[in-house]
């Protein structure tokens, strides 16, 4: 024998119902069944928004009333045939007279007690089980229908009943005893010994099933809803959670005390004394495997996680009891347990320090006033004597379970918990952990709750890792990055099991944000002009409000609007990747502000990029000096562009070519004085400077200008080209002297004893930088270990490609760090 039970939304209108006979007569081929039913969607609600505005005196409630009998009706209309639908409209007719006597009296009283509260919202699934086995018995089922106030003893709670067991499972067995057919049975409602109606708490039908099950002994229990069955977090809140096969009673109970809310709290219970297994089903997909709850078949492969899925529980409020009085004091817990049990004030979490100064515990917001009350006055003596200082309400927080039967015994769990909620920048408020150590319990702030989920759920690989990249700038290196993206998608989904989402992009004109990805093979038509005022600020507020966790903001700007972002990141928790030189290049306050802001996060910041596109030069550099390794002198070349124009001088090309040459290859910006001038060279020098610790600014740097004096004066572009063959003699001549002597010039810097020096140098044919190609740099440290044989770093230095391919390793960086 099974029970069915058939949620709201299973039985929300007549296909729906047509649907559940479906279901029924498959499951009778094997069988027999016993039909558990809610109240149909919406009703519940109805029902018990009628009863407040009846309590307030409001005629509305009429109105209300009016929607129930209209629901209902439609139903009777679209299910029974003519020939049987006057029981069913006599049935309805009498009930619903009723409903409306006791709303009158409650409107006239302007008192809702719990009493009248539970006789109210019992009607609910009176009338869905009187329809659907009216139904069924149309359809050729024998059915019956029945009032589980008659076989269902609860105390005298009445909106939130304590089932008697003992009592309910006699009369149970003694009912079902001599029962034929399908029984169709009133879901959530119980009653008092007196006999008056009780409900068992929202969502009660799931326990009403397992109740009857576990009285009558059935062989399985089907809880049917509308979702796949018990997923490992909630999907409207973690995209890629999924419908675990199966999970422990243990495991059930924990998720659904801690907020998961497709199986009621109490309805594991009397199945899993009984040893009867659950089964959660999705009746609008009825062919899906759902999720079986009990003990692992010996044919069924259970995933080897210490974590089975998380659950999370918001509305709530944080209590918190503290002073130094509370010390060793005996009797303080018991007395404030006491006090709030007294009151009917469930406790939903539980936190104390071994110091034994502060009680966190965590409450329904409806009962907060409440409780702050009563505790006030039962320790109005301690706080008058400041033995307890403060009794506080933190309101806006958020209860994060983390639960699993493998976690017991299992080293690290813990650590790598807060270790993932730290890198996120979320700040965990209380904890409390059982010593069975299935659950660990966190208070977070509500504005956490959805990046905590996300980020904890792949972090015990229960989903694939997500990073969320925003991209600032939409030029060459960002347009070379997303082809990069794009083309590496698969592989990193297969091989890091690595999605790198790409959440945002703007310029100066456009934008557009999207938590789930853009589409990067139509990212140009995602785009949309921009209505904030055009600022990198407003981008910013829009990534923050957004709160995603494992975020990544990639510059890929020349701006110095967006460099002096960076620290409002990082203060958020924001990694940054960037390739604009103008952050670590910058004013030297804006330097120190980055660097504090980086040491105060947990946000990761690089930028390889800044200094050799693609080639790992600051990576090498703090490498060598983490290991110890005193970094003597840097030498080098960091201009594909100055080094393109003087490997093709000592070929004999004539300067001015040389550069005309460059520009028509894009080697050189569209001005290609900005190349000349050695500005990019000497930023890269400050940066390189400032990485080994010497304090110094733009105007340190001892920076020759490749442009002739002469020509330094507001021109076109095209007549500086033309008149810059007035430097081919100049440089003509300087290849000569180099040759006489077994020499060749470069345009190179050096770093050294706090002083950075960058101009045409004379270096012998021996000197690596003589060996350079095409566009390539190379850096050369000389050190205490490479003292006679310098360390060399060399490779392509130019080219959109290159350096949205570091861009792209450092983001591949911040997210292995992250997850």
């Amino acid at each position: 024998m099974k029970v069915l039970k058939f949620g709201g939304t299973s039985i929300q209108d007549g296909d729906r119902i047509r649907n559940v006979l479906g279901i029924i007569r498959r499951t009778m081929q094997d069988t027999p069944v016993i039909v558990v039913v809610s109240a149909i969607r919406k009703v519940t609600d109805l029902l018990l928004e009628a009863a407040v505005m009846a309590s307030d005196g409001d005629v509305g409630y009429s109105k209300k009333l009016g929607e129930i009998e209209t629901l209902h009706r439609e139903l009777v209309e679209d299910l029974i045939e003519t020939a049987g639908r006057k029981d069913v409209e006599e049935y309805l007719q009498a009930e619903l007279s009723e409903l409306g006597d006791v709303l009158h009296g409650v409107c006239l009283l302007h008192e809702l007690s719990d009493k009248s509260s539970a006789l109210i919202m019992s009607f609910g699934e009176r009338f869905s089980a009187w329809i659907i086995s009216s139904f069924l018995r149309q359809e050729g089922i024998e059915a019956s229908y029945v009032d589980a106030r008659n076989m269902i003893v609860t105390d005298s709670n009445h909106c939130d009943a304590r089932v008697d067991m003992k009592a309910s499972r006699k009369l149970i067995r003694a009912w079902f005893k001599g029962a034929s057919g399908v029984p169709v049975v009133t879901g959530y409602i119980g009653a008092a010994p007196d006999g008056t109606a009780t409900t068992l708490g929202r969502g009660g039908s799931d326990y009403t099933a397992t109740i009857i099950g576990a009285s009558v002994g059935v062989d399985k229990i089907e809880i049917w809803t509308d979702v796949d069955g018990f997923f490992s977090a909630d999907p409207k809140r973690v995209r890629d959670a999924y419908a675990l096969p199966f999970i422990s009673y243990s495991e059930a109970m924990e998720l659904s005390h801690s907020g998961a809310k497709v199986l009621h709290p109490y309805s594991v219970h009397p199945a899993m004394k009984a040893g009867i297994p659950i089964s959660i089903r999705n009746s609008y997909n009825p062919d899906a495997e759902g999720t079986r709850i009990g003990m692992p078949e010996k044919s069924e492969t259970v995933p080897e996680r210490p974590v089975t899925g998380l659950s999370s529980i918001n509305n709530v409020v944080l209590l918190n009891l503290s002073g130094s009085g509370m010390v060793g004091v005996p009797g303080i817990a018991s007395r404030l347990f006491s006090c709030l049990a007294g009151h009917m004030i469930n406790i939903i979490f539980i936190s104390q320090a071994s110091s034994e100064q502060s009680i966190s515990l965590v409450i329904n917001l409806a009962q907060a006033e409440k409780a702050r009350r009563i505790l006030e006055e039962e320790f109005a003596v301690e706080i008058a004597a400041r033995q307890i200082e403060s009794l506080t309400l933190r309101r806006h927080i958020a209860i994060i379970a983390v639960v699993g039967n493998d976690m017991s015994g299992h080293p690290g769990v813990s650590a790598h918990l807060f270790e993932t909620l730290g890198k996120n920048g979320i700040n965990v408020i209380a904890v409390a952990q059982g010593a069975n150590e299935m659950n660990i319990s966190f208070v977070v702030d509500s504005r956490d709750e959805d990046k905590a989920l996300n980020c904890v759920h792949e972090s015990f690989l229960l989903s694939r890792r997500t990073v969320h990249v925003f991209i600032a700038g939409t030029g060459t290196i960002a347009k070379s990055l997303i082809g990069q993206l794009r083309d590496h998608t698969y592989t990193l989904r297969k091989e890091m099991e690595l999605d790198v989402v790409v959440s945002g992009m703007a310029n100066t004109r456009m934008m557009v944000v999207k938590d789930g990805g853009i589409d990067l093979r139509n990212w140009e038509k995602a785009l949309k002009p921009r209505e904030d005022g055009k600022t990198i600020k407003n981008y910013i507020e829009r990534i923050k409000a957004r709160n995603l966790h494992n975020s990544i903001f990639v510059d890929c700007t020349a701006s110095s609007d967006v460099a002096e972002s960076y620290p409002d990141l990082l203060a958020s928790n924001i990694s940054i990747v960037t390739a604009n030189k103008l952050g670590m290049a910058g004013s030297w306050a804006l330097y120190e502000t980055i660097r504090d802001a980086q040491h105060s996060s947990n946000a990761r910041f690089l930028y390889e990029t800044n200094v050799g596109a693609g080639l790992p030069i600051i990576n090498t550099l703090n490498d060598l000096r983490n290991s110890g390794d005193k970094i003597i002198k840097i030498e080098g070349v960091l201009s594909g562009t100055l080094s393109y124009i003087f490997n093709e001088l000592r070929k004999g090309e004539k300067f001015s070519d040389i550069v005309r040459q460059a520009k028509e290859a894009g080697y050189t910006e569209p001005d290609p004085r900005e190349d000349l001038s050695g500005a990019d060279f000497a930023r890269k020098f400050l940066i390189l400077g400032r990485e080994l610790g010497y304090r110094l600014d733009y105007e340190d740097i001892e920076c020759e200008s490749l442009v002739p004096e002469h020509l330094r004066t507001d021109m076109s572009v095209d007549t500086f080209m033309e008149k810059l063959r007035s430097a081919d003699a100049g440089y003509d001549e300087k290849i000569r002297k180099a040759a006489e002597n077994d020499m060749t010039i470069a345009y190179a810097g050096e770093i050294s004893e706090g002083k950075a020096r960058i101009s045409v140098k004379m270096l012998p044919l021996s000197n690596p930088v003589a060996g350079l190609n095409g566009t390539e740099n190379m850096v050369v440290f000389t050190t205490d270990r490479y003292l006679d044989t310098p360390l060399v770093v060399k490779g392509p230095g130019a080219g959109g490609e290159v350096t949205a391919g570091g861009v792209f390793a450092d983001i591949l960086r911040i997210a292995s760090y992250l997850i």
